[in-house]
């Protein structure tokens, strides 16, 4: 277990300083882009954004993790994962090209059609680096993977922010998203050692496919249903909406998506090797949730809070209309790891069944609250995203349940110190404001030191169990 714990750590660290460096240079280089573009170039990108990560999905198709998943792989397993991959792409590419004339009618926006084609080729990108991935993970290498996604962030962030000066309007982004695949999946290589040589089984492709295909079709209908909100604000709305719909969503993800990913990035690999023993398992989940909402949870009451104060120091005007979205969107942010670790936890079991039978009912309660909030605007389809991550937890911790015995009931009694101190500090906080008549930048900062100080001494007070692991961590060090 001591080992297990090493190796969690271990990658937890290097997987939380990619964040810190590869997300927190993009994080600044998408504030600087909202400086020089207008919402309406995001909302275009936000549209042509849809495609390529279904057919990315596609290309995916769950064999990376059926690669990290298993107990021992073999030169033949990552080679035939490369060329499936590979030809994939080409297909999914296909489609993409093809299709783009009819996405851009859809929209009724003539200038995605080249758009769409051309961020399409990051498909191709991707798809080279998902076996290098895979090796790296397996090897808990964490380390090579954030020197290539730091270096990848800044250099095609610094070329987008060029490109956004002299003028080039939504292409800047375009260059952005290119140019960071390119270079990312290049050092992956250089990372590896891991070359592919001329063989393809079909036995193999078959055994991991068998894990990967439910992965495959969960993937794409999480794909699809993710971005149902910017199909609907696109289709529904203006382009200048769904650019500041889609601006506020991608602030709200680089948190909390991103640092629940790095963490599911480290535990997966290595928890894997305690799939057979569900005692063990249930102990280091519950660890895991404790630190992580513990972690999350006030950053993402942080961002919320203080939306309003932040984006009157930072950006135009023009960017005010993405707030009340940006608020909401920071709930959503605080219970998505809840979401994540279930899911995690079925992957390292093996249940890829089971995640495509959670994800279809998420999908069909999630986009029903859509269809109902449609005629309401875009802040009620904000809204719904709200209800609908309370009510699926429901039938996203059943399974859990029944698997290692971790309930909902435990879940919650694990989540809600956290979030229960969260809301009492974010209270405290805009009772502050609203009495304070200070600049914004003296709230900003006034706000920040308060909503943390309540924060902790609240979930001291409450007798949060992520503080009495984090004490015990800093003692045993």
């Amino acid at each position: 277990m001591n080992s297990i714990n090493k190796k969690i750590s271990v990658g937890f660290l290097w997987n939380l300083a990619s964040l810190f460096f590869s997300k927190g240079a993009t994080t600044v280089f998408t504030l600087l882009l909202a400086k020089f573009l207008a919402p309406e170039a995001f909302g275009l990108v936000a549209m042509a954004t849809v495609v390529f990560e279904l057919a990315n999905a596609f290309v995916q198709s769950g064999l990376g993790q059926a690669l990290i998943r298993s107990k021992s792989v073999s030169d033949e397993d990552l080679s035939t994962v490369f060329f499936a991959n590979l030809g994939l792409s080409f297909v999914a590419y296909a489609a993409i090209f093809f299709s783009a004339p009819h996405i851009a009618s859809f929209y009724s926006q003539a200038e995605l059609t080249v758009l769409v084609q051309v961020m399409g080729l990051v498909v191709f990108v991707n798809a080279i680096k998902v076996v290098q991935l895979a090796v790296l993970s397996r090897a808990m290498n964490f380390k090579a993977q954030m020197k290539a996604n730091t270096s990848a962030s800044i250099v095609s962030g610094a070329l987008a922010v060029i490109a956004a000066y002299y003028d080039f309007g939504v292409w800047s982004l375009v260059v952005m998203m290119l140019s960071q695949a390119l270079i990312s999946s290049s050092l992956y290589w250089i990372m590896s050692s891991w070359r592919p040589s001329m063989a393809f089984s079909f036995k193999s492709f078959k055994e991991l496919f068998s894990f990967g295909k439910n992965l495959l079709a969960e993937g794409f209908l999480q794909v699809l249903y993710q971005n149902s909100y910017v199909l609907v604000i696109g289709r529904f709305f203006s382009a200048e909406v769904t650019g500041l719909y889609f601006f506020a969503k991608k602030i709200s993800n680089l948190i909390s998506k991103q640092l629940t990913e790095a963490v599911q990035n480290a535990t997966f690999p290595a928890l894997s090797t305690l799939q057979d023993s569900d005692e063990k398992l249930r102990y280091k989940y519950r660890q895991i949730m404790q630190l992580m909402m513990f972690l999350i949870v006030p950053i993402m009451a942080l961002l919320g809070t203080l939306a309003t104060p932040l984006f009157d120091l930072l950006f135009h005007e023009k960017w005010s209309g993405a707030i009340p979205y940006l608020e909401l969107l920071c709930i959503v942010g605080a219970i998505y790891p809840l979401h994540a670790i279930n899911i995690n936890l079925l992957k390292v079991k093996g249940r890829s069944d089971l995640i495509l039978k959670i994800g279809v009912f998420k999908k069909v309660v999630n986009l029903s609250l859509l269809v109902c909030a449609i005629p309401y605007g875009v802040y009620w389809i904000t809204a719904s995203q709200v209800v609908g991550s309370l009510l699926c937890l429901i039938p996203n911790t059943y399974f859990s349940s029944k698997l290692i015995d971790y309930s909902l009931k435990l879940q919650l009694n694990d989540a809600g110190k956290p979030i229960v101190s969260a809301l009492f500090s974010s209270l405290v906080t805009l009772l502050f404001f609203n009495v304070s008549g200070l600049s914004s930048i003296i709230n900003l900062f006034l706000g920040g030191v308060i909503l943390m100080m309540v924060f902790f001494i609240t979930a001291f007070w409450v007798k949060s169990e992520a503080i009495n692991l984090l004490v015990y961590k800093v003692k045993r060090k």
